[in-house]
């Protein structure tokens, strides 16, 4: 069974409330203990010494009586002087140790003569003139009470004259015991109480944060909902838009073709027309396929297969290829780098990257001059080659900054949106990066950066 949390808390609370409550009443108890017997030993030691010094001085009592305690006479002394302790309150024994550790009187004549005792060390400590008390659990009366222990040193004779022996009392802990185990009666109460009292208030505090967090928790899994829904729209709507662009891209020729070919029917009599007409059909049919292959590409671009290649080269063939293949009037500059820069990279992807900017920039700034360039460039202490594209247009509006690189934006109609950020994705596939800039002197400049690999540093090694 899974418990709540509120559940969890009463449980945890519980168990520390009632720990709480024992160990503080088992302390409680063992203090007032020790602070009740150690109160009485004082009294019952001036009683005792009280008591052996008035024996002593009307001639009851003596030295010589503890050391000769199986004369008859000593022994009839010992009775005399210590029948009365007796009458002590909870009395249970008593035994009178002279400096042998020996019992030389007790109210259990069968103990006289014996060094019995359960505490030997208090005696020792008795006999050193010191006055310990000893709470015994292991004794116990018949009644099932604990024992509790008294040693009393006595002196007889001079003031300063050697301990003459030690009085142990034993007494019954029940009237210590009784205040004792009420007042810990008390102690659980109290502290019961005022543990009850704390749990509800922290209880409604935890439940307070506990319904914060659970709209917390709520307001999250909402807001994680929506925004899910809202990725999806975006994408629903993303792809929309390349449904609607691939739609429109391919419409236009499309239309073409047909009226292209409604004419050459009707020009079915004039060969020479036909033929012109059927050529105009194969220009439209050859955009189609370029513009299919073109979006086909698009998932080609996450597969990469790079290899060691002359940068200098693979730019100089794609400003050539450019130039002849869409016949553009542009005047293009390739600043070629002073010595050979060769980078492991994907050539396709490259060229693919470099021929968009190209374009880009002519469609920008037809009249030109385009500047291609190829700099060496460190970035976070990476070194690189920075392949950049430069053209004298209109530059790049600030509002459209922030959008250049994003899928489907465009400025143009007859744009597609897609140029700039496939060659982001591509300089990412490289681990490089691409950015766009305007110009001081006017136009704007795209530079894509690409880090230099550790084959190109060996090969650099190696030529060297």
């Amino acid at each position: 069974m899974r418990l709540s949390d509120p559940q969890k808390f009463t449980i945890i609370s519980a168990v520390i409330i009632l720990g709480v409550s024992i160990a503080t009443g088992y302390a409680a108890s063992t203090f007032f203990r020790h602070a009740i017997i150690t109160r009485s030993l004082g009294g019952m030691h001036e009683i005792l010494r009280s008591d052996a010094r008035q024996e002593e001085a009307e001639g009851n009592l003596s030295a010589w009586d503890l050391e000769n305690y199986k004369e008859q006479s000593a022994n009839q002394n010992l009775e005399h002087s210590f029948a009365l302790v007796t009458k002590i309150p909870d009395f249970v024994a008593v035994k009178v140790f002279n400096r042998d550790k020996t019992v030389a009187w007790s109210n259990m004549p069968e103990l006289i003569g014996t060094k019995q005792t359960h505490h030997i060390e208090a005696l020792e400590r008795a006999l050193s003139d010191d006055v310990p008390a000893v709470f015994n659990p292991v004794v116990l009366e018949p009644n099932g009470n604990n024992l509790v222990e008294y040693y009393v040193p006595i002196r007889l004779g001079a003031e300063n004259a050697p301990i003459a022996g030690v009085i142990a009392l034993y007494r019954s802990s029940a009237r210590i015991d009784t205040p004792i185990q009420e007042g810990v009666y008390l102690l659980w109460l109290v502290t019961g109480l005022g543990g009850i009292v704390m749990y509800f208030a922290l209880y409604r505090l935890f439940m307070t944060v506990h319904h914060e967090r659970d709209k917390i928790s709520l307001a999250f899994e909402k807001f994680s909902a929506d925004n899910k829904r809202l990725i999806q729209l975006e994408k629903l709507s993303a792809m929309g838009q390349m449904v609607n662009e691939i739609a429109h891209q391919l419409n236009n020729p499309l239309v073409g073709v047909i009226n292209l070919a409604e004419l050459a029917e009707r020009e079915v009599g004039n060969p020479t027309r036909v033929k012109e007409l059927l050529a105009q059909v194969r220009t439209a049919g050859e955009h189609c396929r370029e513009y299919v292959q073109r979006m086909l590409g698009l998932n080609q671009l996450t597969r990469t297969e790079k290899k060691v290649t002359d940068i200098g080269k693979l730019v100089d063939e794609t400003v050539t290829f450019f130039q002849q293949s869409l016949g553009q009037q542009a005047h293009l500059t390739y600043k070629a780098p002073a010595k050979t820069v060769s980078c492991a990279v994907d050539p396709v992807l490259i060229r693919n990257a470099l021929f968009n900017l190209i374009h880009n920039a002519v469609q920008s700034d037809k009249s030109g001059p385009i500047v291609v360039s190829i700099t060496p460039e460190q970035r976070d202490g990476k070194s690189g080659f920075s392949l950049a594209v430069s053209d004298r247009g209109p530059g790049i509006p600030s509002w459209v900054a922030d959008k250049l690189f994003t899928p489907f934006f465009t400025t143009r109609s007859d744009g597609t949106g897609l140029g700039l950020s496939i060659v982001q994705h591509i300089a990412l596939l490289h681990g490089g990066v691409v950015g766009a800039e305007n110009q001081p002197e006017g136009g704007a400049r795209f530079a894509f950066w690409i880090p230099e690999t550790e084959t190109t540093s060996e090969n650099k090694n190696s030529n060297n």
